[in-house]
């Protein structure tokens, strides 16, 4: 296997893989750095004969606080609409990929799921979460909507989606279990161990019989048009790159520094979170 600098990719036993998102110090913010290296990983578990599950985890005190934005540079500023879209639209294309991998993927989820981390976990097969992991789209409140909307109309509905998003407010693991975002929850140091159980009986299965439950499941949702909902959401995305609102915040997030903005933004919802 290849060699990492922000992801580590490892066989935990026959069968199960693991990848670990791994700049703890950022709280795995996905980098683009970190979302190249993702899609090495995913080319290697595809094509490995031997890997019949993969399991996601973030390492240290969360599974990941979204896209990183430090560095960047928004649309709304010098990016062209088309350079924005063409951007978006490849987003779009890495997590469908990673949706409609032939293999199983387990998302492990702990901490802060947040923006582009919901993305992450949403086009993953499977999602088991410690008692401690929030999920939201804070950033809803002042740099634009998720491409994908992280498939949270399909798997909540839309008027369970549109609580959460006009808030940008966090969700706590027990309802976003009651509401079908993820699958169990797990008092947080049983996690890993409940996690890699259940992958345990996936991989019991022949990989064959995998891709296809896998393939009739995600067929339906084709049917449904989840491919080009998520291509228009990105199109939304890029008119809200356009609106005052987010290019004022950006440009405060330049004036103030990143942490000064969140902090602003953040603080009238705070007793909500």
């Amino acid at each position: 296997m290849a060699t990492y600098e922000t992801v580590i990719y490892e066989r935990v036993e026959d069968k199960i893989f693991r990848l670990t998102l791994n700049r703890p110090e950022k709280l795995n913010a996905l980098s683009q750095k970190l979302l190249h290296e993702l899609d090495l990983v995913m080319d290697e578990y595809e094509t490995n004969a031997d890997a019949s599950v993969l399991i996601i985890r973030g390492a240290g005190r969360a599974f990941s606080a979204g896209y990183d934005l430090q560095g960047t540079q928004h649309p709304g500023s010098t990016f062209t609409v088309t350079n924005d879209r063409l951007g978006l639209h490849k987003t779009i294309e890495r997590w469908q990929r990673l949706w409609s991998i032939n293999k199983p993927t387990i998302a492990q989820v702990h901490g802060y799921c947040l923006a582009g981390g919901t993305e992450f976990v949403g086009h993953c097969d499977i999602v088991f979460a410690s008692e401690d992991a929030v999920f939201g789209h804070p950033a809803g409140r002042s740099l634009g909507i998720l491409p994908t909307l992280s498939m949270w109309p399909v798997m909540m509905g839309p008027r369970k989606t549109k609580e959460y998003f006009f808030t940008g407010d966090y969700m706590p693991a027990q309802e976003a279990l009651e509401w079908h975002l993820i699958n169990r929850v797990f008092p947080k140091d049983k996690l890993e161990e409940e996690t890699l159980n259940y992958a345990r009986r996936v991989a019991m299965v022949p990989a064959e019989l995998l891709m296809l439950h896998k393939a009739a499941v995600n067929r339906y949702l084709d049917i449904l048009g989840i491919r080009a909902a998520e291509q228009s959401s990105a199109d939304i995305d890029v008119i809200a790159h356009q609106t005052d609102t987010v290019k004022n915040w950006m440009k405060a997030s330049r004036e103030q520094g990143l942490k000064g903005a969140l902090t602003e933004r953040d603080r009238p919802f705070a007793k909500k979170k």
